[in-house]
């Protein structure tokens, strides 16, 4: 695999590419996953007073740590496969919104509330985490579609030549 792709914003990359490193950008996130779970929602006892809010702004802090890991790497795949459809600059920052919003909603503490069951208190989503969640997966959907079903432009384009043209 070529390291490259992850590195830069400039030239293009086709759908083959776009597919390893997305998966090995999800083996990566993952990891990261297991590991912060393990030191930060480690101990988690649901009987504790404030147990749930504590647990979910602890999620969302998990979130930022791996969105800040994998920001540049993800955004610079995306971008080099939009370059290849010869799309805009703007889509990436439309792929990334739901996934801020959605953070920045947990954050917060607007993305669930809490109900009684069997007296664990559980988490539940809220109208706007909601919203947000249908507005993510249209979007997601998108995303999937235009980066890794599509075909990119035929011969060269204004971002280099046709990563296809020599295979």
């Amino acid at each position: 695999m070529d390291i490259s792709m992850f590195t830069g914003f400039a030239g293009r990359i086709n759908r083959q590419k776009w597919w390893l490193g997305t998966i090995a950008l999800l083996v990566v996130i993952l990891i990261l996953y297991f590991i912060l779970s393990s030191l930060l929602i480690g101990g988690f006892d649901p009987m504790a007073p404030d147990a749930m809010s504590s647990m979910m702004r602890n999620m969302a802090i998990m979130q930022i740590i791996v969105l800040a890991i994998i920001c540049y790497p993800v955004t610079a795949l995306m971008k080099k496969r939009l370059n290849d459809r010869d799309r805009p600059d703007w889509m990436v920052y439309l792929f990334w919104a739901p996934t801020i919003v959605g953070i920045l909603i947990n954050l917060l503490g607007l993305g669930y509330t809490t109900a009684d069951v069997g007296g664990i208190m559980m988490p539940q989503a809220s109208w706007l985490s909601m919203l947000v969640g249908l507005i993510s997966l249209a979007v997601g959907i998108w995303a999937l579609v235009e980066l890794g079903f599509l075909k990119g432009t035929d011969g060269p384009n204004q971002h280099g030549p046709d990563p296809l043209a020599g295979a």
